[in-house]
């Protein structure tokens, strides 16, 4: 959440450093709206940034809300080829292509070796979809982050704990772990918004 707090902040600065014009108000408004996971905005704000990696994950997070996986997978495999350090990128690659029948687990495993600098958290995330870390230990590590970021931590534990288990076929796993995503209240949290679409998918 801090990093997204950040990033408004990044957004609201370059709007003043622009000088306050209409044009760079809209820009500004398009990238924050962008932020919150609004689609049409990443389009606008790719539009005129083809290069703004943040518009272009956060695009194919908006695909992902929407049900269009393959666009979501677009996304997020650009991403990762720009900026193969990306982590958020590497992981939802791997979900959503793991989703589509696809595989991206070979990408998923190099980018873990090379990510010498990445600490047990969020890493168990990943290592939960390639069977090298346990539900358990990955709520553990979520639940000892400090503050407020436990909870959110926890929000996408439990996600990604049933994200992987519907991918199993563990269909009421999945759906324990959805509902206890959306227990912990994190409602700003991306992972909460996955777990309520996922729920309302599921009979």
């Amino acid at each position: 959440m801090a990093a997204m707090k950040r990033l408004y902040f990044l957004a609201s600065l370059a709007g003043a450093l622009l000088g306050g014009s209409a044009g760079a108000r809209a820009q500004n408004a398009d990238f924050e709206a962008c932020l919150a996971f609004a689609r049409p905005s990443c389009d606008k704000v790719l539009a005129v940034q083809p290069g703004n990696l943040t518009a272009l994950f956060m695009r194919g997070l908006a695909a992902e809300l929407a049900g269009d996986e393959l666009a979501a997978l677009a996304d997020f495999d650009a991403t990762a080829k720009r900026e193969p350090r990306h982590f958020g990128a590497q992981l939802w690659r791997h979900a959503v292509a793991a989703s589509l029948g696809q595989s991206r687990e070979a990408e998923l495993r190099s980018y873990l070796a090379g990510a010498t600098l990445l600490g047990a958290w969020p890493r168990a995330l990943a290592e939960l979809y390639l069977g090298d870390a346990t539900p358990a230990v990955a709520l553990a590590l979520a639940a000892q982050q400090p503050g407020d970021a436990a909870a959110e931590a926890i929000c996408a534990a439990e996600y990604h704990i049933g994200r992987a288990a519907q991918l199993a076929g563990e269909a009421e796993a999945a759906v324990a772990h959805f509902r206890a995503a959306l227990a912990t209240g994190a409602r700003h949290v991306f992972e909460y918004q996955a777990a309520d679409r996922a729920l309302g998918g599921m009979p």
